[in-house]
């Protein structure tokens, strides 16, 4: 049986268990009984009720055989449990979905292991240890069990179905949100090319009279330049900064930088055994690194740019999946180098004061509101796939868990009910198509990507425009209410259906006893 989270797996066992304790506790106590005996109470009362003229005893008798057969049998397949229907006779298990960092994830199982931190913390689900209670925990009643079936079936079906197109774009997203810069030296790396290179190159820029520029260094600048434009400088990886005489070629670190040997034709400044004249000093021993342009530092194979996107496996996967996108493998490096940069130099913003107690109230009001906007507008463009479906997920397994537990007390509290049974078919059944509701969520967010950005665009901008861009925005929310909306209108139309199959079930048993009360008047007239 195909379930749909790592954490269903194990709430499955415990819910089932939490039910088989109860509904031992029920048969243990004798309260089993209680509603068998209540239908023929019932059926004499409302016999006596009526009168002996009305009724005769073959009409009691058939009232009560008939509900006594519907209250058995309702016992019989949703309390009852049966060792061939045992949750340890089949394996659960979870496919999980393709993501950037595993495009092909292997099925899971319960009973090979998840290799999840479920497994350990949540072994007595598996062994019963949870519970001294006797008898088996995983034992599950013959027509809850087919529910469960036919249910995981149905949404396995359901979800090979559907092509898996999660789009490039939201699996780069998803990446970069939770990457960042952790090694030490990186940083303090990126830190000083930006002090010693950036800086005075954007400086330069600044006071350089843009007809000094190139036409190739307009070019790139120029705001119909969709790969670069003026933006460009506002970055250390600036293509304008690169390429443009005077800038980065020209420009060198202003202290020796570790991985860059020393080269005498650049490190005029290093002094030369070879070049016969003596050194400055006695004694004066060159720096163990030279001093590279601002161009090798940035672009070279022991350079800034090619440590940032190599520092550790995620962001290998990232410029992998980035390379797929871009013909030019330069252009790859820089758009990852670009989200790097955004998340080695995070910018904080100070909202301390949206609600100054020195302001006037109408002030107060203007900031609360403010504050209130950017918060949702944050909120929404920070909404990522994969933390929403699984938080949801996990939502859905613990609900799941609870309707499994309580089965066993509902059905005798409705004193076996036929219309319990079906009522908590239905509930399973419309819990559990929850997940392929999410699967259908995925695949429309990957299209609706591709349509909110039909010529593309460029990922950093992308990311680091949280907040800014009104698509992004747009497109969290339109995620949110498919991925909360979709569930929230199948559950009413199930909830619609079963309110329908209450009034027919209704019906078929008022027909019963009314077949049944005129068989026993035609007793009585004879």
């Amino acid at each position: 049986m195909q379930l749909d989270s790592y954490l269903e797996i194990f709430t499955t066992m415990y819910g089932w268990a939490f039910a088989n304790i109860f509904g031992e506790v029920i048969t243990g106590t004798g309260l089993v009984v209680i509603p068998f005996m209540l239908i023929v109470f019932n059926a004499w009362r409302e016999a006596k009720e009526q009168g002996e003229d009305s009724v005769g005893v073959f009409s009691v008798l058939d009232r009560i055989g008939t509900q006594l057969l519907v209250a058995l049998f309702v016992f019989s397949v949703c309390f009852a449990t049966l060792p061939v229907t045992s949750l340890h006779s089949i394996n659960l298990s979870y496919q999980p979905r393709p993501t950037a960092t595993d495009p092909t994830p292997a099925l899971v199982t319960r009973d090979s292991g998840t290799g999840s931190t479920f497994d350990t913390a949540m072994v007595d689900a598996i062994d019963g240890s949870m519970s001294s209670a006797s008898g088996s925990l995983s034992r599950v009643p013959a027509w809850w069990f087919t529910v469960m079936s036919i249910s995981a079936g149905a949404n396995t079906a359901l979800r090979a179905g559907i092509a898996s197109s999660e789009s490039e774009i939201r699996a780069i997203e998803e990446l970069a949100r939770f990457t960042s810069i952790e090694d030490p030296a990186l940083l303090h790396s990126v830190q000083r090319f930006y002090s010693e290179c950036f800086k005075p190159a954007q400086s330069k820029y600044i006071n350089t009279v843009k007809s000094d520029i190139s036409a190739s260094g307009q070019a790139i600048i120029a705001t119909t330049n969709t790969d670069y434009g003026p933006t460009d400088v506002g970055w250390i990886g600036s293509q304008l900064f690169r390429t443009e005489p005077g800038f980065y070629a020209d420009m060198r670190a202003a202290n020796p930088v570790p991985g860059f040997p020393v080269n005498f034709a650049r490190d005029g400044d290093y002094y030369n055994p070879a070049s016969g004249t003596p050194p400055p000093y006695e004694g004066y021993v060159n720096p163990d690194w030279g001093r590279p342009t601002c161009k090798e530092w940035w672009e070279s194979s022991a350079g800034i740019r090619e440590s940032m996107i190599t520092q550790s496996q995620s962001w290998k996967t990232m410029f992998d999946r980035l390379a797929l996108t871009f013909t030019d493998a330069d252009k790859a490096k820089d758009e990852l180098a670009k989200l790097a940069e955004s998340m080695a130099n995070p910018t904080f913003v100070d909202t301390t004061r949206a609600l100054g107690l020195d302001s006037s109230l109408a002030q107060n009001a203007g900031g609360a509101l403010s504050t209130i906007g950017v918060f949702l507008t944050q909120l929404f463009s920070y909404v990522t796939i994969n933390p929403l479906l699984n938080g949801l997920l996990m939502m859905q397994a613990i609900i799941l868990m609870g309707m499994y537990m309580f089965l066993p007390l509902i059905t005798f509290l409705s004193g076996y009910n036929l219309k319990v049974m079906l009522y908590g078919a239905v509930g399973i059944f419309t819990v559990k198509f929850w997940a392929v509701l999410w699967s259908f969520t995925v695949w429309i967010d990957a299209h609706l990507v591709k349509a909110m950005y039909p010529q593309g665009f460029r990922y950093t901008d992308f990311i680091r425009s949280a907040g800014n861009d009104y698509k992004l925005t747009l497109m969290a929310m339109l995620m949110m209410t498919m991925f909360i909306g979709l569930p929230v209108i199948w559950t009413g139309m199930m909830s619609w259906i079963g309110i329908r199959m209450s009034g027919t079930f209704d019906g078929m048993m008022n027909s019963t006893s009314k077949t049944a009360e005129n068989a026993g008047r035609k007793s009585v007239g004879r």
